[in-house]
């Protein structure tokens, strides 16, 4: 833009401060499928929905009570298998959405770097969530799926940080 007519950068501030929120959304949606990932582990309902991508063949058990009432998983359980697979959808979309703002937007090569980096580990990440299901929770997929949400959040977390950092860097950095 013209400094004539934004002599203070306010757009420029104003389009920061709308991408760092949409990182901080990203990055806090991430932290907190990770961590109904691992609550859906510890109450023993990684195989509570045994199908993948659907959960019983269907997109919402929940509304088939013969599902309900002849699986040997508790309703709790399926909806916290459910609610993982849900939030990891909207979550895949937010880090998509991050990466191709931040590539188009960002003035910064390290935002743009984390963010894509972020989008890139999303489809071994999708691929190692099926796999965790299909192959009935073998410890190194369910390790590996662990370690790359992992990475995917490190990713994020330099986005989001970096995406808040006042100081304005060239391309050199």
């Amino acid at each position: 833009m013209d400094t004539a007519i934004d002599p203070f950068g306010i757009e420029a501030l104003v389009g920061r401060i709308r991408y760092h929120r949409l990182a901080a959304v990203t990055l806090a949606g991430t932290y907190v499928l990770m961590l109904l990932g691992a609550y859906t582990s510890a109450i023993g309902a990684g195989l509570s929905c045994p199908d993948w991508p659907m959960c019983y063949g269907t997109v919402v058990p929940f509304f088939h009570p013969e599902i309900m009432t002849n699986s040997p998983y508790s309703a709790l359980q399926i909806f916290a298998e459910w609610a993982h697979r849900g939030l990891a959808m909207i979550v895949g979309l937010l880090i998509v959405a991050t990466a191709l703002c931040g590539w188009t937007r960002a003035d910064r090569r390290l935002i743009r770097w984390s963010a894509a980096t972020a989008v890139l580990l999303l489809p071994l990440q999708i691929v190692l969530g099926g796999l965790t299901v299909t192959a009935a929770l073998q410890p190194i997929v369910v390790t590996a799926h662990l370690a790359t949400a992992t990475l995917i959040l490190l990713a994020l977390t330099t986005t989001t940080v970096g995406s808040w950092s006042k100081r304005r860097c060239s391309d050199k950095d």
